[in-house]
């Protein structure tokens, strides 16, 4: 059973993540999208929704989309101009699908999603996120305000996502990549020892020769440093072989 205290810090981490971060929808055009775009934030622990001159209200279509994500809708601000959804944050991120083919075009020159979530995890401060329009994305005078251009890789053949579905991509890679707190499921390292130390006593006990049994050995010890096992996983495998190697003593 997990900690209560482990469960509250990760709970209040997870609220300070979340509140640092604002979803900035430049002139959305269709409801759905407002709508999936609030449910992928409920998903990932995001709440700001800020909508710049939206073309469409926020009614049915985006609740029916939104699910559990309703209550960001009934909160979402809206607001006639972009330096206005975008007054106080820090770091100003935008996004699109159409990159520069030249370094010469400094302006869209971007990272993916992954480097941008390694980036602002080292960082601090409120981070507007924009999501262009659907027919057209980000303008180049948009994107002049941005710290940092997102991109998400995709197929050559058909590069242009859903922008509800990058939303999601996006909202992931932030999300993994938050402060958090767990216990410690991992097995120590003098666990894995005695592990591989048993390993090594059972090999000795069934006769294997010594040359294949430092193959062995080292073959055993690579598949531990690989493996992401727990403490639990380590003490059943140790039982095992400890049985195994006290049926061969005579």
């Amino acid at each position: 059973m997990r900690d209560s205290s482990s469960l509250k810090r990760n709970s209040a981490r997870e609220n300070a993540f979340g509140s640092r971060f604002r979803v900035v929808l430049v002139e959305p055009e269709k409801e759905g999208n407002i709508g999936s775009i609030a449910r992928s934030m409920r998903n990932f622990g995001l709440s700001d929704l800020r909508l710049v001159s939206p073309k469409v209200s926020i009614g049915d279509e985006a609740y029916r989309y939104a699910t559990r994500g309703r209550e960001i809708l009934e909160q979402a601000k809206i607001f006639k101009t972009l330096p206005d959804a975008l007054r106080g944050a820090r770091h100003i991120v935008g996004t699109t699908a159409i990159t520069g083919t030249s370094t010469r075009n400094l302006l869209r020159i971007a990272i993916d999603p992954t480097q941008l979530a390694s980036r602002l995890a080292k960082s601090k401060g409120a981070v507007a996120v924009l999501l262009g329009r659907e027919s057209s994305g980000l303008t180049n005078a948009e994107l002049e305000q941005c710290h940092l251009v997102v991109t998400i890789p995709a197929s050559k053949d058909y590069n242009v996502l859903n922008v509800a579905t990058a939303a999601s991509i996006m909202f992931y890679e932030l999300f993994k990549a938050r402060p958090k707190i767990r216990p410690s499921l991992e097995p120590s390292r003098q666990a894995l020892e005695r592990l591989a130390s048993t390993f090594i006593d059972l090999a000795c006990a069934v006769d294997i020769p010594p040359h294949r049994r430092r193959l062995a050995d080292r073959a055993f010890r690579n598949i531990l440093s690989k493996s992401f096992l727990s403490r639990r996983e380590v003490s059943l495998i140790m039982g095992v072989l400890r049985r195994a190697r006290d049926k061969t003593k005579p």
